[in-house]
C-alpha cells in the first residue's frame, strides 16, 4: 500500500463518520437530514421530548469545534448544589479540585480550535440543541447524585445507585455520541490544515471523553469535603 493511501486511511479512521449512535462527525459528506436525524437519535436515547431544532447563526467569534461551554459544566454544577444544600462561600476553594483538563487544552478549545464560515457556506447547527439538552439532565442528575450521597439523612440514600446509573448513562451517551462535537464547524476547521489539526482534534477530544465519562470520580473528593461541612452545619443547628 502506497505511503500517500495509507495517510488518507489513517486520517479516514480518526475524522470519519462515527457509526456508534448514528453520529457523524467531522466528515463533509455528511447531508443535512442526517444531522437531524442523528440530533433526534441522540435526544431519543436520554428520553427528552425536546425535538432535534437547527441554528444558522454564525458567531462573531466563530463556530467551536468543540462546545466552549463545556468547559464551565463542573463550576455550574457546584453552583447548583451549594446553592441547594448550602456552603455556597466554599464555591471557589471546591473547584480548586474540579481541574480535568490542563490550561493548554483549555485554550485550545476556547481560542484556538474555532471555524470560521460566511454566509455561502451554508452553515447549519444541530448540534447546540442536542448538547443544550444532554448538559441539562447532566447537571440535573449528577446534582441530584451528589446532595443525596453527601446528605446526612440516612432516607435521602433511597435509590442512589439508581440516580448514579443515571448519570453515568447520560454521560457515556454523551461521549459515544459525541454531544460536544459540531459537525460542521470541526469539518470545516480540519480541512484548514488536516497533517496539523488532526492530532489535536483527536488529543483534544481523548481528553473531553475522559472528563465526561470520569465525571463521578472527579466529584468524588469534592463530595467528601461538601459531606464534611454538611455534617458540621447539622451538628452546629443541634448545639444552637
Amino acid at each position: 500500500m502506497i505511503p500517500i493511501l495509507k495517510l488518507v486511511l489513517a486520517l479516514a479512521t480518526v475524522l470519519g463518520v462515527v457509526v456508534r449512535g448514528q453520529n457523524l462527525i467531522c466528515d463533509g459528506n455528511f447531508e443535512k437530514d442526517q444531522l437531524q436525524n442523528a440530533a433526534q437519535q441522540a435526544l431519543d436515547a436520554i428520553g427528552s421530548t425536546r425535538r432535534a431544532t437547527a441554528s444558522n447563526k454564525l458567531a462573531g467569534r466563530g463556530q467551536h469545534v468543540f462546545n466552549n461551554n463545556l468547559l464551565k459544566f463542573p463550576r455550574s454544577v457546584l453552583e447548583d448544589l451549594l446553592k441547594d444544600v448550602g456552603g455556597y462561600e466554599q464555591l471557589n476553594n471546591l473547584i480548586e479540585d474540579l481541574k480535568p483538563l490542563s490550561q493548554t487544552q483549555q485554550d485550545a478549545i476556547s481560542k484556538k480550535m474555532v471555524a470560521h464560515f460566511s454566509p455561502k457556506d451554508g452553515y447549519v447547527d444541530y448540534n447546540a440543541a442536542v448538547y443544550g439538552a444532554y448538559v441539562e439532565e447532566l447537571r440535573k442528575a449528577l446534582v441530584a447524585y451528589l446532595k443525596d450521597c453527601t446528605s446526612n439523612n440516612q432516607g435521602d440514600k433511597y435509590k442512589l445507585h439508581e440516580k448514579r446509573s443515571r448519570v453515568q448513562f447520560i454521560a457515556d451517551e454523551m461521549v459515544n455520541r459525541n454531544v460536544f462535537v459540531d459537525p460542521m464547524a470541526c469539518d470545516h476547521w480540519l480541512k484548514k490544515d488536516q497533517n496539523k489539526h488532526a492530532k489535536q482534534f483527536y488529543e483534544i477530544r481523548a481528553a473531553l471523553k475522559k472528563m465526561i465519562q470520569n465525571i463521578l470520580k472527579d466529584f468524588k473528593e469534592v463530595s467528601k469535603k461538601i459531606k464534611g461541612f454538611r455534617e458540621r452545619n447539622s451538628c452546629n443547628r443541634l448545639d444552637s
